[in-house]
């Protein structure tokens, strides 16, 4: 049981003066009216109030803020009215929002009642109608400008006409437009589509339709380039009276000595195109011991694997070279 001090019920809260007390506070008099009615202190009627829960005073209290609501509703109501729009409802307090309607249009909107008394309402259906009336009044605009502009370019040409090309636009035009049959796939094409196809900053024929054609094309003539160097070799052989072998090939030469380079001891590069799309300073190639123009022969033992920079300056030299 706890130790709190226990306080006795007043017997006076339980008189037949307390009930006459309790009757006169509940009928809307204030706790000192009710006081100095009956001689009380108000100390006994706020203790008397407490203990039977009544709560006349409230219910005074509620009245007076009601009536403060209808007022502050009548002036805003007012305050409306001025700025061009009707009340409709909806006010709670000052913070709540209120339902307020156009007179030109007849929209209903909600609107804080703060905003109301302090802010610039618009309605937002008349603002959009304004909106809407300027844009079209725009697009008028433009289109009748539009239609001057368009008049003034076909008086333009009526009275300016075009000026003849010039020999190089329209020799650029006809070499663009030049036909030809692609050497490749056979299918008719003209420049303009291969220079589209490749995508070329300068107009070219390469008697070709396409990039593909082009590449196929450019893998030919690097075999007909190695095709060449074989048939200058016979050519050599036949003119200072060598002897030839026919199965002497770069291929099988580098099979059979490597990639390093028989005069400078450096290695040859398959991929050095530096020189040309054919050959470069680091490519291979066959080098004769014995130069063909010396009487050497194009044979297995007179055939080495010699960088093309180190084979065009040695030349038909003999001494100085390694074997």
């Amino acid at each position: 049981m706890s130790r709190g001090k226990w306080v006795k019920r007043s017997a006076w809260i339980n008189s037949s003066q307390a009930d006459a007390v309790a009757g006169y506070y509940v009928q809307g008099h204030s706790v000192t009216e009710t006081a100095e009615h009956f001689g009380v202190s108000k100390a006994q009627v706020n203790n008397l109030a407490k203990a039977r829960g009544l709560t006349n005073g409230r219910k005074f209290l509620f009245s007076r803020v009601e009536d403060q609501k209808k007022e502050a509703e009548r002036k805003l109501a007012e305050h409306i009215t001025t700025i061009g729009f009707e009340y409709v409802g909806g006010y709670t307090d000052k913070d709540g929002k209120a339902i307020i309607e156009c007179h030109q249009c007849g929209t209903r909107f909600e609107r804080t009642a703060s905003f109301l008394r302090k802010g610039n309402v618009v309605c937002p259906e008349c603002q959009r109608r304004e909106r809407q009336k300027r844009n079209d009044e725009k697009k008028r605009l433009a289109a009748q400008q539009a239609e001057v502009h368009k008049m003034e370019r076909e008086w333009y040409k009526v009275t300016h006409p075009p000026k003849p090309k010039n020999s190089y636009a329209e020799q650029h035009e006809a070499f663009l437009n030049r036909e030809g049959i692609c050497e490749i796939c056979g299918k008719p094409y003209t420049v303009r589509d291969y220079v589209k196809s490749c995508g070329l900053k300068f107009a070219r024929d390469s008697g070709v339709c396409s990039k593909e054609c082009r590449d196929i094309k450019s893998r030919e003539s690097v075999r007909e380039s190695h095709k060449g160097r074989r048939d200058n070799h016979r050519h050599r052989a036949r003119k200072y009276g060598s002897e030839y072998d026919s199965s002497v090939t770069l291929k099988k030469l580098i099979k059979r000595d490597g990639m390093r380079c028989a005069i400078c001891g450096g290695m040859c590069d398959w991929g050095d195109r530096s020189w040309s799309k054919y050959t470069g300073p680091l490519y291979p190639s066959i080098d004769h011991i014995i130069p063909m123009a010396k009487g050497g022969p194009h044979t297995w033992d007179n055939v080495q694997v010699a960088h093309m920079i180190c084979n065009s300056e040695k030349g038909d030299k003999i001494e100085g070279v390694a074997i």
